[in-house]
């Protein structure tokens, strides 16, 4: 996967945000030498000197739950969680038309807050309170 990020961009990216699953040593040393950050605490137990940037790990929690957010919503609302594809090329293509309904549903809804600003804009007497 970063590769094929470096792939795209030309460049790695500044930091990873992975689950706990993903914080081995291989991923550790394989980002530590291209310079990325690997979110979450380091491996083992934690030194009683140590100061970790707890501003820091916030921040990249936060970010962190929203991608799982995203996730959750296309399992919930567009058949995510529903696939039963046996072949790699079929699940790829189920997984992609999700993601592209996830994202239609997005541009209907700015669509539609759209449409109701501008209703409410040229008959604010007719549509002022209808959609609120």
């Amino acid at each position: 996967m970063i590769e094929r990020y470096k792939y795209r961009t030309g460049h790695y990216p500044e930091r990873v945000l992975a689950d706990k699953i993903y914080r081995n040593r291989d991923n550790l040393a394989y980002c530590k030498e291209r310079g990325i950050r690997l979110s979450g605490p380091a491996l083992g137990r934690p030194k009683r000197d140590e100061q970790r940037d707890k501003k820091q790990d916030y921040l990249d929690q936060c970010e962190r739950v929203e991608v799982e957010r995203r996730y959750s919503l296309a399992k919930r609302k567009c058949g995510l969680g529903l696939i039963t594809a046996k072949l790699e090329e079929t699940i790829c293509h189920s997984i992609a038309m999700s993601i592209l309904v996830l994202n239609l549903r997005k541009i209907q809804c700015a669509v539609w807050d759209l449409i109701q600003f501008l209703l409410r804009l040229a008959y604010p007497e007719k549509f002022g309170l209808l959609f609120s």
